[in-house]
């Protein structure tokens, strides 16, 4: 039995309790008629689908600035208050507002990361209390409950899982973006800080990129984001008659994500400008007039 004093387990025969001395002053007490049953494991999991749902459905009605939710005022409520007119006055697009689902998709695909092994936790914990519940019933209820919460779980993981997947694609071609996107930065800032300092202070581009080192503009990026040297050519368009005509134009081309030159991905800069890869001048004469220095 257990000491009523210290909480340690000590012989019921005994009538002191060897780990704190307490005396037993009566006979124990007869245990109780009726057992209640656990329902510990069929509340956990059903408590995991409530986390779930109302952690998604605040977040989908507060996050965002609370777009979604003032937009469900004003359609609730109408114009006629004085909450919802200052809510319109505020954004006056909050009752053309017309993308809820789109929003609930977005944050889904973002809610999944958590949403998916909680929901996993729940059709484990829902199984194993109906199974508790099936074998053990006077031990153990909440075989109901448990069915409830498996069945709810299992919508729950197919609904994220499944934005999950549908999601793929979007963010793959998110990040390709962001990485295309963060190489362009990269080359104006090469035009930029490097290549025009140097045009300004010799008249000309430099034959390669090692020169710039002339006008300590070598620390600018020589690299797009997958780390592939940039590919430079500078070009002529001025006929001279001394040894060598001036590098009035150039090209400035990135190998893409493939990390292979002359392919649909390159990111082609001319002369400062970014050019879709079809329209790349074949010849100096489809390039700009040039430049003339001060």
């Amino acid at each position: 039995m257990i000491c009523p004093c210290c909480g340690e387990r000590r012989e019921i025969s005994s009538s002191e309790c060897a780990f704190c001395g307490a005396k037993q002053v009566g006979p124990p007490l007869a245990p109780p008629d009726v057992l209640m049953p656990k329902l510990g494991l069929s509340f956990a999991a059903l408590a995991c689908n409530i986390v779930i749902l109302i952690a998604f459905i605040l977040a989908w009605i507060f996050l965002d600035d609370a777009k979604v939710g003032r937009a469900l005022l004003v359609w609730t409520f109408g114009d006629g208050y004085e909450l919802t007119k200052s809510l319109i006055k505020a954004d006056q697009s909050l009752p053309y507002y017309r993308i809820f689902s789109y929003d609930a998709y977005r944050l889904a695909s973002v809610f999944s990361l958590g949403a998916i092994p909680l929901s996993l936790g729940g059709i484990w914990l829902a199984r194993r209390a109906a199974r508790l519940a099936r074998s053990d019933s006077a031990g153990f209820g909440g075989g109901r409950t448990a069915r409830t919460s498996y069945g709810l779980s299992i919508c729950l993981l197919l609904v994220f899982s499944s934005v999950t997947v549908s999601s793929i694609p979007r963010w793959i071609a998110k990040f390709r973006a962001q990485r295309v996107a963060a190489t362009r930065a990269s080359m104006y800032k090469l035009h930029a800080q490097a290549l025009q300092k140097y045009y300004k202070e010799y008249g000309a581009y430099p034959r390669e990129l090692a020169e710039l080192s002339f006008v300590n503009a070598e620390e600018t990026p020589q690299q797009d984001y997958w780390e592939h040297s940039f590919e430079y050519n500078p070009i002529s368009v001025v006929a001279s008659k001394g040894a060598g005509a001036p590098w009035t134009n150039y090209t400035l081309r990135s190998a893409g994500p493939d990390g292979k030159y002359g392919t649909k991905d390159d990111i082609i800069m001319v002369d400062g400008v970014i050019v879709d890869s079809e329209n790349e001048p074949d010849s100096i004469t489809d390039l700009p007039a040039p430049k003339k220095s001060r």
